[in-house]
This record gives C-alpha cells, structure tokens and sequence, in this order.
C-alpha cells in the first residue's frame, strides 16, 4: 500500500474512533482529558479512560483502555526520569560516540527503553562522577533486572520502597558509597526471591 494510502487510512480510522468518544463521553471526561498538556496527552487521557471511551469504543477494542493506560504511565516514567536522551545526546553528554552508546546499551551498561522505533536513555542515569558518566550500580542494576525488560527496570529505579527506607533506587545508588549499593542488591536479590521462591 502506497505511503500516503496509509496515511489517509490511519487519518480516517482515528478520527473516527475519536468521534465516536466525543459523541458518547460524558462532557466532564473529555474536560480531564483537555487538562493534559498535550493533543498526545489529551487522546491517552481519553482512551485511559473506560467511562470516557464509552462502550461503544471498549466493545470495539477492549484492550483500548489497557494501551492507553501503559502508553501514560511510560509517558509518566519518562518525565519522572527527567525526559530520555536519543542516543547521540546520551553520546556528547559521555563523551562517546553513538556507536558506543548503543554498545553499552546491548552489554546493559545502559539503561534504554523503546519509543517508538528509537532507544532512549533516560536522563536520570547520567552522573559526571559516576563510572562511564552514568551513576554508580545502575548497570549491575540493569543487568540483574534484564528479564523484566527496560521498562520495569526504569520503573523499579524510580519507585520509593519500604525496603530502602522509602527512597527510590535511584536515590540510594545517587547518595554513593557501598551502602546504597549493597542495600539496591538486597533488594534485587529479595525481588528475584519473591518471584522465583
């Protein structure tokens, strides 16, 4: 199919299925879903929600609201992370080349995760002190969390757990010195205990 037969077909598909939710959402939804600070943040807001989408849309397509959910909270991880850095960003703020950030990234020295067809290497890693520029124990951190995936390893770094006194990983490997790693390997070590034992 030509390129621009694509285009028009995915136009006409999503405009109707944005009707659709204009036609049938309760006036107050489509309000919390303008709120977003962006067109992309208005339509995830919409489709994240079941009683804004109706059930027209969600007989339709019931994963909608699933996709539209995880498509937020990777929006949320990413902003949280202090945005993500394509790879010849991730380069310069290294000093390396773009064919060595994708090295490192393929060893797990890197922590990247997929947007749309592109790696991007979230901001928060990065630490001029740390060894190789990123903070010290984040790739023994991706490298224990590799089966999880990217985005559940960035998930974990940035979430405050009991077990670390409520700070996230991310803080107790930033805050340096063998403590903060030791106390992250507990953690992974009690992550893969709860999963496999």
């Amino acid at each position: 199919m030509p390129e621009d037969a694509v285009r028009r077909a995915f136009l006409q598909r999503s405009v109707a299925a944005l009707e659709r939710i204009a036609a049938q959402a309760d006036p107050g939804r489509l309000a919390d879903a303008l709120a977003a600070p962006s067109d992309v943040g208005t339509i995830a807001r919409a489709l994240g929600d079941p009683k804004a989408v109706g059930d027209a849309v969600a007989s339709l397509d019931p994963l909608s609201d699933a996709l539209a959910r995880g498509a937020t909270a990777k929006r949320d991880l990413v902003e949280m992370a202090g945005g993500a850095l394509g790879a010849e960003e991730a380069g310069r703020l290294l000093g390396i080349t773009r064919q060595a950030v994708d090295k490192r990234r393929r060893a797990g020295a890197l922590l990247a995760v997929r947007i749309g067809d592109d790696w991007r290497y979230p901001a928060c890693q990065f630490d001029e002190a740390g060894p190789g520029g990123v903070v010290v124990g984040l790739p023994e951190m991706v490298q224990a969390m590799a089966a999880a995936g990217p985005w559940a390893t960035l998930d974990v770094l940035l979430a405050a757990d009991d077990a670390l006194g409520g700070a996230t990983p991310l803080t107790v490997l930033r805050s340096g010195g063998g403590e903060g790693l030791a106390a992250v390997r507990r953690l992974l070590r009690q992550a893969e205990t709860d999963a496999f034992g």
